[in-house]
């Protein structure tokens, strides 16, 4: 009895320690971790996960801890890790609010505001069109399983127990901030060149002919033109973001 006790004992906590990096990945990371999915599915989720994979990465978790301290260390770092690896994919998804800023900005849709499920916050419309499309993307492509291969794979790059790389994990999350932000800019490039000439052109035509209206003319055919640029090159957009995503995803988990 003992013996068997002793069994279950190690059992629930191999499934509690994995459970602790996967249910808080999870929390934080796109798709499963988003708004529009309820508590109890994510929680049934990371559940399922973690008693698959509990077997294959249980030669290398520690052993019990023998006190409690030692066991509020182990989870603590398990949380860290989880919340890093969450916090790369909705970083990732940050590109896409980054480029929709700047196109309503240049396209005169910067005061209408609308949910955006990829910040789970209220931004601006392109955004939120962009972060739906982003999210439907990811599940047409099957990149949700990327998100929860890079959990799983975690284990050999952060060993539960070992010392947490805290410098290195701050610079990725620096050089993954930078990376976001230069990714929106680039698929917001072409709105940025068409609204600089449109802007030089309507300055040029008020200096020639001052009795136009040039506020009135430049706010119905920035919209205009705006949505006609937008209808161009949205799926480019889309492509150029999810090859980045992958590309970018795989990079920074790479072993440190």
């Amino acid at each position: 009895m003992n013996a068997l006790q002793q069994l279950l004992g190690d059992q629930l906590f191999v499934w509690m320690i994995v459970f602790v990096r996967i249910g808080t990945a999870f929390t934080i990371m796109p798709t499963v971790g988003d708004a529009f999915v309820s508590a109890r599915t994510r929680l049934l989720l990371a559940l399922a996960v973690s008693v698959v994979v509990a077997p294959a990465v249980r030669a290398q978790l520690p052993p019990v801890p023998g006190n409690a301290f030692q066991l509020v260390v182990l989870i603590v770092g398990e949380m860290t890790v989880g919340i890093f690896l969450g916090s790369i994919g909705r970083l990732l998804m940050g590109t896409l609010e980054v480029a929709g800023t700047i196109i309503a900005l240049e396209t005169g849709l910067s005061n209408a505001q609308i949910f955006n499920p990829a910040m789970a916050t209220t931004g601006s419309l392109p955004g939120a069109l962009l972060g739906w499309l982003g999210l439907l993307l990811l599940f047409i492509t099957d990149m949700h399983h990327l998100l929860i291969m890079a959990v799983v794979d975690s284990y050999a790059t952060f060993v539960p127990g070992a010392p947490i790389p805290i410098d290195d994990m701050a610079n990725v999350v620096g050089q993954l901030v930078s990376r976001t932000f230069l990714l929106g800019v680039q698929m917001a490039a072409p709105f940025l060149i068409t609204g600089l000439l449109f802007a030089l052109a309507l300055g040029l035509l008020n200096k020639l002919a001052p009795q136009v209206q040039v506020f009135q003319l430049f706010t119905s055919i920035q919209v205009l033109l705006g949505l006609f640029m937008f209808a161009l090159t949205l799926a480019a957009m889309m492509v150029f973001w999810l090859s980045r995503f992958e590309a970018t995803f795989i990079e920074f988990l790479k072993p440190l």
